[in-house]
């Protein structure tokens, strides 16, 4: 009895191409996230940070740091005063309310740093999902 034999078969490595890209631009695609994430964390910042002679304001600081899918947001502000007192310190961390002063300015913040990172946690946590995604669609995902 003969049989009847068919065969089918897959050239499967462009797939496998893609898949082995997929981590790099993941990788870039977080980067570029976490850097508009920095930009719009220390604007944010700033914008309710005390104001008094602005030196607070031009102190805040930003950086990324590691690579790829491992990068890190840092966000900081060192000013120093004439005697070498960190005040950007103490206010954020509530020694102005300790003491019983109060900020001189509506909208400013004592957790000037704190505050933005609470109110835009979800905002750019989707920030950085849609261009990880966005950044694998231009690899063809």
């Amino acid at each position: 009895m003969a049989r009847n034999r068919n065969s089918f078969s897959l050239d499967l490595s462009p797939l496998v191409d893609l898949l082995q890209r997929s981590p790099e631009a993941a990788g870039r695609g977080a980067v570029k996230a976490m850097r508009d994430i920095k930009d719009d964390w220390k604007r944010e910042s700033v914008d309710v940070a005390p104001l008094d002679t602005g030196n607070l304001r031009r102190q805040i600081n930003g950086r990324v740091e590691g690579s790829g899918l491992e990068s890190t947001v840092e966000i900081e502000a060192n000013a120093m005063n004439s005697g070498q007192f960190n005040y950007a310190y103490y206010i954020h961390e509530g020694g102005m309310a300790a003491d019983g002063k109060s900020l001189r300015h509506p909208g400013t913040e004592e957790e000037f740093l704190k505050k933005p990172a609470e109110e835009n946690e979800q905002r750019w946590s989707r920030m950085l999902e849609r261009e990880i995604r966005d950044q694998l669609d231009r690899e063809g995902w």
